[in-house]
């Protein structure tokens, strides 16, 4: 097994290999994932995701499963016809189409669609993966198969699926042979618009696109060692509980709150983890993410949950604060950040920053050094974690985060610290404060 040492030597050969290619330099500048696996003979195979210069075969990396790019091919040619529907669609852009042409419109749409599904479908058939034990199938299959085992209504795989680094990868040792014994995939080059992603810091593949058809790559001893191949979740890290006792913040008759540790999950999950729910028993009102630890406050009542549900949801008559570490960097004192957040379809759980569809997400912060004071005063999935990793907030991720961070460290320092809230029953104004867990 290669030491960590050798595999950091083999991304920067990788790197290296990269910058090397001086007419690669402009595009791969925009940002792209690069991959690299290393068999049991210390063989080590290279790969990038998609095209580069419209090429999916240069020199030294593993070529694509299926080239679909040939200029006179089923693909480029049916993909032409489609181009040319959507000439003809966008011909009625602005204006208000009524009577024969709506008529036209929509057949046009509809052909259109149909063209696309249909095509989709053929250039997935054309995929064809083998496993570890020399066994084939088309991706469309694979990715059908796993699907419906899932419960998933989506049994097409969306645009790009199979074009990744590690099915490229896994696809061209099963081919020939060699056997995985590390699989890495890193960024490389600036961070996409809406996303946060670090040069040279190492990402699992994508849920969407890869997840589906992995399991059908992968041998189920390579699957089964988180250390070759990460899973999304390593449970054993997190296999102590705590008691309820010492973690007693706030009771009264309707309420209670305890200190979540980092690595409990807030509500149940598909994950094969202790929740807080079935600690206390009681139904947890928000969300706190899995590796934050902090205030969690739960009802005892069903009409409690449902009252201070809609407390939380208004986000009036209710004040969070958050106590952070952040990675080194430099950043305005004090400030508002406003930038609307979706979710990442294709990488759940990230989010993504999208100026056009995104929810409003508005976080304050004060900063002194690396340490800060955040309040959200929208409650969105990963609010704070995007809103300091991201470049249009503060370009400071926070220490730790697995997600959006470059930092490792033994936890993400994010802590929920304080919850202020009017009381639906009594009308008092609760206060709940629970100090950072690491020193200042």
């Amino acid at each position: 097994m290669p030491l960590p040492s050798d595999i950091e030597e083999i991304k920067r050969q990788v790197i290296a290999d990269i910058e090397s290619h001086a007419e690669w330099r402009e595009e791969v500048r925009r940002g792209k994932m690069f991959g690299f696996l290393i068999t049991d003979s210390g063989e080590t195979l290279k790969a990038y995701s998609g095209q580069i210069q419209g090429r999916s075969d240069w020199p030294g990396y593993v070529p694509a499963i299926f080239d679909y790019l040939q200029p006179d091919g089923y693909f480029k040619t049916h993909e032409a016809e489609i181009t040319a529907l959507n000439h003809e669609v966008n011909k009625y852009k602005g204006i208000n189409a009524k009577g024969d042409e709506r008529k036209h419109l929509d057949e046009v749409r509809k052909e259109r669609k149909e063209r696309s599904q249909a095509l989709q479908r053929w250039l997935f058939s054309q995929f064809l993966l083998t496993n570890h034990k020399g066994e084939t199938d088309t991706l469309l299959h694979v990715f059908e198969q796993y699907a419906r085992s899932e419960g998933l209504q989506q049994t097409v795989p969306p645009s790009g699926t199979g074009e990744c680094c590690a099915p490229k990868l896994l696809n061209y040792a099963n081919n020939h042979g060699l056997r995985p014994v590390v699989l890495r995939e890193f960024w490389y080059g600036d961070s996409p618009r809406g996303e946060v992603r670090h040069h040279g810091k190492y990402y699992e593949p994508c849920q969407a696109r890869c997840q589906p058809i992995i399991w059908w790559l992968l041998s189920e001893e390579l699957r089964m060692k988180s250390e070759e191949y990460p899973e999304a979740l390593n449970a054993s890290r997190y296999s102590s509980l705590f008691t309820l006792h010492s973690s007693l913040l706030y009771e009264d008759p309707w309420l209670i709150a305890i200190n979540k540790p980092a690595g409990l999950l807030s509500v149940p999950g598909r994950r094969r983890l202790p929740n807080a729910q079935d600690v206390i028993g009681h139904r947890v009102i928000h969300r706190l993410d899995m590796d934050t630890s902090g205030i969690l406050l739960a009802a005892k009542t069903d009409e409690m949950f449902v009252a201070m549900q809609r407390l939380f949801a208004l986000h009036k008559g209710v004040r969070k604060e958050y106590t952070a570490v952040l990675e080194d960097g430099a950043s305005p004192s004090h400030g508002t950040i406003k930038l609307p957040l979706s979710p990442d379809f294709l990488n759940r759980p990230r989010q993504c920053v999208d100026y056009d569809h995104g929810k409003e997400a508005i976080t304050e912060y004060e900063i002194s050094g690396n340490h800060a004071l955040l309040r959200p005063l929208t409650g969105r999935t990963h609010q704070l974690r995007m809103h300091c990793a991201h470049l249009d907030g503060l370009g400071r991720p926070i220490l730790g985060d697995p997600l959006y961070g470059n930092a490792t460290a033994e936890r993400m320092y994010l802590h929920a610290s304080r919850l202020e809230f009017t009381h639906p029953i009594t009308g008092n104004t609760v206060v709940i404060e629970s100090p950072a867990p690491w020193k200042d």
